[in-house]
């Protein structure tokens, strides 16, 4: 059990999602999520399973261009996005991963959601219809 996420169905459309168990002051780190790098041959061949729905890119300096995306193994994998999320996500490359802390306060029972650009203000076009 997770001390700050429960994940919970949210509809058939957006699938599950990643709710506060209780609430979250703002600069609290919620998760840290270990990720394995995915080498670009295997890369291209999980593109078309739902496990590409998971990935992060990972554009670690010292690995590319051999390794540019990655998989964490975290309950935070079903953060979802939006454009005015309440949670950030930051790169660890030494320590191979990623951390997620609440930019502002949460209430329990709220959605945590990130912006799946990177930065928390970066409003470009994802791949999917956002509702």
């Amino acid at each position: 059990m997770h001390q700050f996420i429960e994940v919970k169905f949210i509809s058939k459309k957006k699938g599950r999602g990643a709710f506060a168990k209780k609430n979250i002051k703002k600069g609290t780190i919620i998760d840290v999520a270990n990720v394995v790098p995915i080498p670009n041959k295997d890369y291209n061949k999980i593109f078309k399973t739902i496990i590409y729905h998971y990935c992060y890119v990972w554009e670690d300096p010292k690995h590319l261009p051999e390794f540019e995306n990655a998989i964490t193994l975290s309950i935070s994998q079903f953060l979802n996005h939006s454009y005015k999320p309440n949670v950030k996500y930051l790169y660890d490359y030494e320590e191979k991963a990623i951390e997620f802390s609440a930019i502002r306060n949460i209430v329990k029972g709220e959605e945590l959601t990130v912006n799946y650009n990177g930065l928390v203000t970066d409003t470009t076009p994802v791949w999917f219809e956002v509702e």
